[in-house]
């Protein structure tokens, strides 16, 4: 069977061999023109809608505050491919990589990517790009600047939409004019998605309460689990309710007993059977439970003492020395469901924490940690990695940005790779709403779409490259720049192409690098 990616990257082959075939021939039509390998459908009529708008829109003073977002804005852009790129290279060092991301998930088009939804994607993306363009006519318009037409932007389907200013009047124009209308473009994107995540996160995040008060299933560590992801678990044996959450640190059930689980997966309660204790996830290369120790296993004793939580199962390396022998038994389960477990017993040579977190987390790292031993593996209760359900409300709703901006608001970013945006139906049925489900997830996801769409689409333009908005505006700004006495260097043309070509060379530098890392799984 032909893969999706083979159908998508032959029919955008197909599209630009047949754009550039026929370019001579569109080039002398009066309403298409070829845009590399884009078609721009123009409209040369109609263009009082402009005008009318540009005089009930303070555009002047608009475009004043879109300077300053759109340095603010490339500063933040720069700041997250920087930290992205020392992340990737850390991991390199550390040996830890990520999942390869598909070359798809790189190109931002509904329908493409497969993260962003065809219906909200697509609306949110014509909308971000149409109301770009309409605001560097509008801010043109303002300062008297002519526009030639207006129209639509294809490639293969409608991207969006373009505005075209008079070429000659542009040029003629003042730095500090061009820079304005430049400007408005990116910065009319950051404000909506400003509006947009303000709206998510004091207007719609609030009115989101879960059902219940028990434990989200992220993801599961076994084949043996029988509980879907993405549904609540309400009962784990004795232990109801929001006790769920704290199993993994507290729990006294019998490691390797099969308990029953209750849970809510699309609204509807059902029951299954678990074991319970500290399952092992994986086992970290390099370290003593490598090739000793089961992922999937679940730890019965260390040192002949019965594991019934991580507490227990920390507190006891805690004690033991670096370089001492430990003996750990587990039960490996039968890989199809069943309740028997053979036990497996192996005697582990522990080493230092203090070494595993210098070399790979050392701003965790503790001098206590020199005197605590470690085995190399990850662990959950019953292989249930979970968070309480009252975590996932803020988290699909923003409201997470309010506890740390910085680090969350990147994590926000995120929710369409793991499959939280737009909110899943299941998801969605194990929380209240103020109104009709229906409407009210609809709006969420479509306020989150904006969101995410003008943001990027706003950022990735106020970037200081070639093609991008942000070039000609920091081309502009040095134009502007030479003016003052103390930046007089600037009246040197090679001065000002030398600071262009290096930031053109380093934006590029960026975004190739942070290419190559993603697809290769760093």
């Amino acid at each position: 069977m032909i893969s999706d990616l083979i159908i998508v990257l032959f029919a955008v082959i197909i599209w630009i061999a047949l754009i550039y075939y026929f370019a001579p021939a569109i080039r002398k039509s009066k309403n298409f023109s070829p845009y590399g390998p884009a078609l721009m459908v123009k409209i040369t009529t109609n263009r009082g809608l402009l005008d009318r708008a540009s005089k009930r829109f303070p555009g002047k003073g608009f475009s004043r505050v879109s300077v300053v977002i759109v340095i603010v804005s490339a500063i933040i852009a720069i700041a997250m491919l920087s930290y992205g790129i020392i992340l990737g290279i850390l991991e390199l060092k550390s040996g830890v990589s990520s999942a390869a991301l598909p070359v798809t998930e790189l190109i931002g088009l509904p329908g493409i990517n497969p993260v962003i939804p065809i219906g909200y994607g697509a609306a949110a993306l014509i909308f971000s790009v149409v109301i770009h363009e309409v605001f560097h006519g509008i801010v043109a318009r303002k300062h008297g600047i002519k526009v030639k037409s207006v129209g639509a932007l294809f490639f293969i389907i409608p991207i969006g939409a373009f505005v075209e200013p008079d070429e000659d009047e542009m040029v003629k124009a003042d730095p500090v004019v061009r820079r304005r209308i430049v400007a408005a473009g990116p910065g009319i994107n950051i404000v909506i998605g400003v509006v947009a995540i303000l709206a998510l996160i004091f207007l719609m995040g609030p009115s989101v309460h879960p059902l219940h008060s028990g434990a989200y299933l992220e993801e599961s560590g076994s084949k043996q689990i029988t509980v879907p992801t993405g549904s609540e678990i309400i009962k784990f044996g004795n232990y109801s309710g929001s006790r769920v959450n704290n199993l993994i640190t507290n729990s006294t059930l019998i490691p390797g007993k099969f308990y029953n689980v209750s849970y809510l997966d699309k609204g509807k309660e059902n029951n299954t059977s678990l074991a319970a204790g500290i399952m092992i996830i994986s086992t970290i290369q390099g370290y003593p439970a490598y090739n000793n120790l089961t992922p999937g296993g679940i730890i019965l004793t260390v040192n002949n003492l019965t594991i019934t939580n991580d507490t227990q199962l920390n507190s006891i390396l805690d004690s033991v020395a670096p370089g001492t022998s430990v003996n750990v038994s587990e039960a490996i389960f039968p890989k199809v469901s069943g309740t028997g477990f053979e036990v497996k017993n192996a005697t582990i040579d522990t080493v230092s924490k203090y070494t595993y977190y210098a070399q790979n987390d050392p701003s965790a790292n503790k001098a206590s940690y020199k005197n605590e031993s470690f085995i190399g593996i990850t662990v959950d209760f019953a292989g249930l990695g979970t968070i309480p359900i009252s975590d996932l409300s803020p988290i699909i709703t923003g409201g997470i940005i309010v506890k740390n901006p910085v680090s969350n608001f990147l994590g926000y970013l995120g929710l369409p790779f793991e499959g939280l945006s737009p909110v899943p139906s299941g998801v969605a049925a194990l929380f209240s709403v103020p109104f009709a489900p229906l409407v009210f997830w609809g709006i969420l996801n479509t306020l989150y779409w904006l969101f995410w769409l003008n943001f990027l689409l706003g950022i990735t333009n106020a970037l200081p490259f070639v093609v991008l908005d942000g070039g000609q505006f920091f081309r502009d700004t040095l134009f502007i720049g030479e003016r003052r006495k103390s930046l007089s260097f600037l009246k040197n043309d090679k001065v000002k192409m030398g600071i262009s070509t290096f930031l053109n060379m380093l934006v590029f530098l960026l975004l190739f690098g942070s290419v190559i890392l993603a697809v290769h799984g760093v």
